[in-house]
Formats: structure tokens, C-alpha cells, sequence
């Protein structure tokens, strides 16, 4: 790996994630880690989904069987709203619950952490977004997370994404109301379908990406960024084609989660702050809107990158000792892996239009990914890369 500075240059910290588990079979021993953490009575957030599948059962059962009273919360949606989480807090405050467990994707870790935030604090979620809560008084909720896809790392990451009645996303962050136990469990994940699995997979990759090559500094970071764009590049087709191969989900997973932690200390790039204004006009899967912007910015970035899209090269197969080179097959690789996914090619198909991209070029020039990509682009540079993405 080669690094922007020698270390005698930089300065770096590196807060680590909480508790983890993996492996397979593991989600059977969450009653017991709940119980050893003080739960007599928890709410489980997931989504509907996973209730239709019987997994929410599944994992309420692991509770229950331990004597931790469980209910089910699984109004969820695949971009969680306030509306959503207003009702989970709720339900904290009135039926005395005194822990919470997050089972699914992104959306029931992030609607779990927001719950956590607020019931902590009681500030409405325009207040946490400028303030946090990590200064207000009293001991979080206990927090284990149980993640069902192999995309987000959102269990290792203090940020959660949430949006207002209005559409609009805030992203809000709490080191001491992120989960404080997670259970990976790659078992959880040989049913998700194989779109769903493509898209969360690059979700993944795009995660380490953006964190492996914007403008933050720190090589630990870097080095989990790199090992799970490794694994990804390894793992996703034969997740893809078939999702009961144990070996690819548990890459997979562990993937997911090490891109986590390295967005927990680099943050992200302009890939994820164009991505996110695109969500914030239009509901889509994460995985998708990443995939249709990511050729572009990986091109606008080319120049300034070109030590750091080598690596990804070399990683990916690539040959050869000219770094302009390499980084040109880097750029190329990550396409192609795209491609072969089969994620999305094209914000169209999301359903963004050519009269949306004012909107969306004046909300991701806000975003702090967009203002720490290696490349910091103006809002014209921006308007274009919404163009060529259509």
C-alpha cells in the first residue's frame, strides 16, 4: 500500500467498533449476549420483509428462549423516515422497554441508531443533526445489531441516515449510540435474492472505495478499505450465482463490515454525496444509485487519484509498473465489476430526470463526502456528473 505521506508527516486516530461477533450460526447466541448486557424486555426494529421470511421470529426466539420479553417492530422502510422513527421511540417510552435490537439491512440499523439518539437525548432530529447527542446526560439504551445483508457496515459506523416528511436526509452521528454489540452472522444472508445481492455487494466495495481514496487521512483505514474491496472483487459473482455458498457470503460479510469501519474513520467521497442527494429526491436502493454515479466520478477523480487507483488494480488483477496505467485498469476493473453485478448503469433507471439535477446538484454540494472527495468538485462539475449519469 502505498500512502500520500510518509507516516513521520501525518497525525491519525482510530476509534474502533464495538463488540463484534462472527460466524456462522452465531445469531443463536444473541438471547444470551443480551441478557449478560442487563435486557429484561426488547424491541426488535426490523422490516417486513423479514417478518414475511420468519427470520424476525427466528431471532425473536434466540431472545425469548434466554427470557428477554421480545416484540417485533417492523414498520421499516427501505429508506427509514422519522414518521417511522417517532413511533419506535414511542413505543420505548410507553411499553417500558429497556433494549433495543436492529435485524436487517442499513435501513433497521440506521431507523434502531436514530431511536437510540433520540430516546437519549429527546431532541427532534433537525437538533441532533446540527449538535449530536453525545453531550446529553443519562446511559444509552442497550444496543446489539444483527445485520441480515452483506452492504451497509452501518453496525460498525456511528452515522445513520434518516429522512424528514419533506424527503430530505439527515445524516446524524453518536459514537455512544451506535450498537454496542454486533452478531454477524453470514447464515442470515443465503437468502437474499441475487439483485439485492449485487447491489448490496457494491454498496460494499463503493463504501471502501470512497473511503480508500478521499482526501482523509489515516493508513488504518486505508488498510480495511483495501482488504474489503479484495474481498468483494473475490466474492460477489459467486454470492450472486450462488447465495448458498457460505465461503462468499462470509466474505462478503466481513467485506460490508471493514468497509464500515473504514468510513468510520475516512468518511466517504462524491460518489456517496451525489448518491445521497439522489435519495433524497427519489426512494432507491442504496447499491443502485451508487453503481449508476460511480463510472463518472472514478473518471473526474482519475487525475488526482492515480497512486490509490493503482492499488485497486493491483488488487483487482491488474499488471504492469506505469501508475498512470495501472490506475486507467483500476478505473476500468471497478466498471467492469459493476457491470458484471449487474447493478444499475443509469440514474434514469431510479427515476431521476434531466429537470431534478438543480435540486440535487445544490443538495450534494452541501455533503461533507462531496467536500472530502480527493477531487472537490463546483457545482458545475457536479451538474455534469448528474448529466453523464443520466
Amino acid at each position: 500500500m502505498n500512502l500520500t505521506e510518509p507516516l513521520h508527516k501525518i497525525s491519525f486516530s482510530v476509534t474502533w467498533p464495538p463488540s463484534t461477533t462472527f460466524g456462522a450460526g452465531t445469531v443463536a447466541t444473541l438471547g444470551t449476549r443480551a441478557k449478560a448486557r442487563g435486557a429484561t424486555r426488547a424491541l426488535l426494529v426490523t422490516d417486513v420483509g423479514l417478518v414475511r421470511a420468519g427470520m424476525a421470529e427466528r431471532v425473536a426466539g434466540h431472545l425469548r428462549a434466554a427470557g428477554v420479553e421480545t416484540v417485533i417492530f417492523s414498520d421499516v422502510k427501505p429508506n427509514p423516515t422519522m414518521l417511522e422513527v417517532t413511533e419506535g421511540v414511542a413505543m420505548l417510552r410507553r411499553d417500558g422497554f429497556d433494549f433495543l435490537v436492529a435485524l436487517g439491512g442499513g435501513s433497521s440499523i440506521d431507523a434502531a441508531k436514530v431511536m437510540s439518539m433520540q430516546l437519549l437525548s429527546g431532541r427532534s432530529i433537525e437538533e441532533i443533526e446540527v449538535k449530536g447527542v453525545d453531550d446529553a446526560g443519562g446511559t444509552p439504551i442497550g444496543f446489539i445489531v444483527v445485520p441480515s445483508t452483506s452492504g451497509t457496515g452501518s453496525e460498525a459506523t456511528t452515522g445513520a441516515l434518516v429522512k424528514d416528511a419533506h424527503g430530505k436526509k439527515y445524516l446524524v452521528r453518536s459514537v455512544r449510540c451506535r450498537p454496542a454489540e454486533s452478531i454477524l452472522d453470514p447464515e442470515l444472508t443465503i437468502t437474499v435474492p441475487p439483485r439485492m445481492t449485487a447491489a448490496t455487494g457494491m454498496d460494499a466495495f463503493i463504501h471502501a472505495l470512497g473511503s480508500y481514496t478521499n482526501a482523509q487521512v489515516n493508513p488504518i483505514g486505508d488498510m480495511c478499505a483495501i482488504e474489503a474491496m479484495r474481498l468483494v472483487n473475490e466474492n460477489l459473482e459467486v454470492a450472486i450465482a450462488d447465495g448458498g455458498n457460505l465461503a462468499a457470503r462470509s466474505g462478503m460479510m466481513l467485506a460490508s463490515h471493514l468497509a464500515g469501519i473504514a468510513i468510520s474513520m475516512k468518511g466517504n467521497d462524491a460518489i456517496h454525496g451525489l448518491s445521497t442527494a439522489v435519495e433524497s429526491v427519489v426512494d432507491c436502493t442504496h447499491g443502485e444509485s451508487l453503481s449508476a454515479l460511480m463510472p463518472h466520478v472514478l473518471r473526474f477523480n482519475l487525475a488526482t487519484a492515480v497512486p490509490r487507483y493503482a492499488n485497486i488494480a493491483r488488487l483487482m488483477g491488474g499488471t504492469g509498473v506505469d501508475e498512470a496505467g495501472l490506475a486507467a485498469q483500476g478505473v476500468a476493473a471497478m466498471i467492469d465489476l459493476r457491470d458484471r453485478a449487474g447493478t444499475c448503469r443509469h440514474l434514469a433507471e431510479v427515476g431521476i430526470r434531466a429537470d431534478m439535477i438543480e435540486r440535487l446538484t445544490a443538495l450534494a454540494a452541501k455533503g461533507r463526502s462531496t467536500q472530502i472527495n480527493c477531487r472537490r468538485p463546483n457545482n458545475e462539475e457536479i451538474a455534469a456528473l448528474y448529466r453523464a449519469a443520466l
